[in-house]
């Protein structure tokens, strides 16, 4: 009886599994086949960068490429601005700033080696606002610091995310 169980359960879940592939799902921030055949380049941030460092490591683990020279791209993302803005919200009653607003900026346009624009520039910003008691000094800065890296990473995500769709229209790149 629990055999049974076991194989209804297990014949469910194949015939879960093959309606969702036929119906084309697929996970969330996967590149669609069209875009894994065409390389990018980001230019503008030094490849320290933990916005570059993040978005090659976005870019690779979905299956994307990275030229190995922005000349040898289908499309080169030059990033114009990439900064960190830090301003205080609220103060406590002693006048210290206990509520921060934290934003990453970053500027791109996306074009060809030959200079053709495919994207116009664009800003995208990540907000983030958080609370500081002032009881432990010492953990704000590694609450910030932290903040700080997750907003990184999701510039990253969401850099890929606007460039391949912005992409996903346009023509292959001629052979």
């Amino acid at each position: 009886m629990m055999c049974d169980l076991k194989r209804f359960g297990s014949l469910i879940l194949l015939g879960f599994l093959l309606l969702t592939m036929g119906c084309g799902f697929h996970l969330r921030g996967e590149i669609p086949e069209s875009a894994k055949k065409e390389s990018l380049a980001m230019t503008g941030v030094s490849k320290k960068n933990p916005l570059y460092v993040n978005f090659v490591q976005k870019l690779t683990v979905a299956g994307g490429v990275l030229a190995a020279k922005p000349s040898e791209a289908f499309a080169i993302i030059n990033v114009t601005k990439a900064r960190q803005l830090r301003r205080p919200i609220t103060l406590s009653s002693v006048g210290r700033a206990n509520m921060f607003d934290l934003s990453f900026l970053v500027t791109f346009e996306v074009q060809t080696p030959k200079g053709k624009i495919l994207m116009p520039e664009r800003e995208l910003i990540i907000r983030r606002e958080y609370f500081n008691t002032q009881s432990t000094p010492l953990g704000q800065g590694l609450e910030e610091a932290q903040i700080r890296i997750e907003m990184e990473n999701e510039a990253a995500q969401q850099l890929l995310r606007q460039v391949l769709v912005g992409l996903k229209d346009l023509p292959p790149a001629a052979p």
